[in-house]
């Protein structure tokens, strides 16, 4: 058998990380913190985004009321304060005829709220002839965090699908150097 007839071998194919711990992290280690790393950005950056964006989006900050007449409630407590709708702010009277007008009997504050601890307890308010128990039934609070979670998120995630790549991106980069290594010889 010549040196002609020995078998060929492919210089195209790529090739394998030279040592064992290459190939363990390389292989293993790099894709498992990829992975940890996307799964930790995505609820980082969801949640610094919806910060970012929920007060101009106006999905928080309005709280709601119920507005129910006394004449439903049998045996009304005697103890239940009474407020003035005079003394009810614009915003808030706004908020009562929406609520009675509404079929859910729920209405939106949106605007300056004078009156808010009284509605946190539930009044009796006479409006119009008639009594409504009114009360808060949603704060619709705003979220706090740190709007930096959003960057942090997206880093996040970006380093770990990077970390995902790292095996594949390392055999292409390996078979590109052993095809130099082969011209150069």
């Amino acid at each position: 058998m010549s040196a002609d007839d020995a078998p060929s071998v492919d210089d195209t194919s790529p090739s394998e990380p030279t040592t064992d711990s290459e190939s363990f992290l390389l292989t293993y280690i790099a894709p498992f913190l990829g992975v940890l790393l996307i799964a930790v950005g995505l609820p980082l950056t969801i949640v610094g985004g919806y910060v970012v964006i929920q007060n101009s989006a106006g999905l928080c900050g309005s709280p709601s009321i119920t507005a129910t007449p006394v004449d439903e409630y049998g045996d009304f407590p005697a103890t239940v304060e009474e407020l003035p709708a005079e003394q009810l702010t614009a915003a808030e009277r706004r908020a009562l005829e929406e609520a009675l007008e509404s079929p859910l009997r729920e209405g939106t504050i949106a605007g300056d709220m004078a009156n808010r601890e009284a509605l946190f307890d539930g009044v009796v308010i006479s409006y119009e002839g008639q009594r409504y128990y009114v009360r808060i039934t949603s704060r619709n609070s705003c979220l706090t965090a740190e709007p930096l979670l959003f960057p942090i998120g997206g880093i996040a995630i970006l380093v770990g699908i990077a970390g995902v790549l790292t095996p594949p991106i390392y055999r292409k980069m390996a078979g590109f150097e052993e095809r130099i290594r082969g011209d150069q010889q």
